[in-house]
């Protein structure tokens, strides 16, 4: 009897290890097994592109594109190479008008040539009738004319104080805003405060340096008919050329007026990493309670 208890005690113990190993595999696929996205478009006459996000190798995918049309959207999801769920490659085809039958024909013709004489009696006759009926302006008075002046005059009243009070108020509204400014000075002064806010944009630029593409390349033409304002653009784009690490080709044209861009770029996002990030913001007590503070202001 022992031995049979043993027996299944041991069953169940090896079943549990099991699920716990299930469930252990799968976070860990979830927190470090990255999604990798990947984009490309183009920019000549009409606008096209497609991107991709997979995870887990490829084994699940979504994908999207647009080649310039309104009916070219096309979608998918696919598990394991399996076709879920896909839209924009069934088109449905124009019904042909149907053709229209002798009888109405006959019909139309006969309702078209229907003469009009009919109609211009009873439409004279009912004109007439609301004429009749419609009121005639009454003359003005001189009482109306003394109840009018009054009547200026007492809403000229009504404005000034309106006036009156609406500067009263923004004068209070520039003493809220000093007492606020106060306030914000003294608060960006504080020591553990300063430390928090080093701290949140440490953890930002780690987020946005993560998540940003890692590959990609791309070039674009541009042109205008005066060579002054493309020189001027070439200039200004020169500032963002440098974050693109020599990926990105720009050509200018300096005697037309021209536009057009391709480009592609592909990256990849970690779960475990995000999750590292937001528990080294949530570890700071006092950044913690800053944040909550904020989320429960903005709430009420």
């Amino acid at each position: 009897m022992v031995h049979i208890l043993l027996l299944i005690l041991k069953a169940i113990g090896i079943l549990i290890l099991v699920l716990l190993g299930l469930v252990l595999a799968v976070v860990c696929l979830v927190l470090f097994v990255p999604v990798c996205y990947e984009a490309g478009g183009s920019w000549k006459d009409k606008p096209a592109g497609k991107g991709k996000i997979s995870w887990l190798f490829g084994a699940v995918s979504l994908s999207a594109g647009y080649d310039g049309d309104e009916s070219g959207l096309t979608a998918g999801v696919r598990l394991f190479g399996q076709k879920l769920w896909e839209m924009g490659e069934e088109k449905e085809t124009p019904k042909a008008p149907r053709p229209l039958d002798e009888e109405t024909l006959r019909g139309t013709d006969t309702e078209r040539k229907e003469p009009e004489d009919r109609k211009k009696p009873e439409e004279k006759e009912t004109a007439l009738w609301e004429e009749n009926q419609q009121p005639r302006p009454e003359p003005e008075d001189k009482r109306h004319t003394e109840h009018k002046k009054k009547d200026v005059f007492g809403r000229i009243k009504v404005f000034l104080e309106k006036l009156k009070f609406s500067f009263q108020s923004f004068c209070d509204k520039l003493k809220n805003m000093q007492n606020i400014a106060e306030e914000k000075k003294a608060w960006l002064e504080d020591e553990e405060n300063q430390a928090s806010l080093k701290l949140l944009w440490k953890q930002t630029g780690r987020f946005l340096r993560h998540v940003c593409p890692r590959g990609g390349k791309g070039s674009v033409t541009f042109g205008f008919e005066e060579p002054y304002l493309t020189g001027q653009v070439l200039s200004a784009s020169a500032l963002i050329y440098s974050f693109f690490e020599g990926n990105l080709e720009i050509c200018p044209v300096f005697d037309d007026t021209v536009f057009e861009a391709e480009g592609s770029f592909k990256g990849r996002i970690r779960a475990g990493y995000l999750l590292w990030l937001g528990l080294g913001i949530l570890r700071d007590g006092h950044t913690r309670r800053m944040l909550f503070g904020f989320l429960k202001g903005s709430a009420v």
